[in-house]
């Protein structure tokens, strides 16, 4: 097992954003990484204190960030900006084929892959 310790951060609020952050989850675990999502830590709809230092204890306590940048989540944005500033490895997985990245939130990771199957040489 890798045991890469790797916190999956990206918008989870319809049905399909979730059911792609979760695929995201199980390609990683699926590939011997120990890998968490918002969900797995007890997201609140109300956006309580304890979820919100519960994520950003995660981010720090991960070896590596996946940030999903489809949608530009203001949340996810933040999250971000945060691990960059602990120092953290930041892959973005942009999928989409429409917009263009912005530039700002491209500088901030450390690599932007394309496909949940490009993650698989970067984590």
């Amino acid at each position: 097992m890798n045991n890469t310790k790797i916190f999956i951060i990206g918008p989870f609020f319809t049905e399909i954003e979730e059911k792609f952050i979760l695929k995201v989850k199980e390609e990683l675990e699926r590939k011997g990484h120990e890998a968490k999502t918002p969900l797995d830590i007890g997201y609140a709809k109300d956006g309580s204190e304890k979820f919100f230092n519960d994520d950003l204890r995660n981010i720090e306590q991960s070896d590596i960030v996946v940030a999903i940048l489809d949608g530009h989540d203001p949340g996810t944005m933040c999250e971000i900006g945060y691990a960059k500033s602990a120092g953290k490895k930041i892959i973005g997985l942009w999928t989409d084929k429409e917009r263009r990245l912005d530039p700002f939130v491209k500088w901030l990771c450390t690599k932007i892959v394309r496909s949940v199957d490009e993650l698989e040489g970067v984590c």
